[in-house]
């Protein structure tokens, strides 16, 4: 399953929630040294209840439109 999550580095909070149909991920982690991506990926692995290592970064490393693949 793919699934493309919009990434919000920073924040105040670790959470993901849906927008309009669209995933939104907040997370307390900056996004250097992959810190973001790793934060999201244990977000998503928690919410669709997957082990972290089911869960890849496809798309968008750098990006703060990411796709997940699970």
């Amino acid at each position: 399953m793919l699934i493309r999550v919009h990434v919000h580095p920073r924040a105040n909070r670790n959470e993901i929630i849906e927008v309009s149909g669209d995933l939104h991920a907040y997370v307390t982690a900056p996004p250097l040294e992959n810190k973001a991506n790793l934060a999201v990926r244990d977000l998503l692995a928690k919410r669709f209840d997957v082990a972290k290592s089911e869960v890849t970064l496809v798309r968008g490393a750098q990006s703060t439109i990411k796709d997940f693949e699970i």
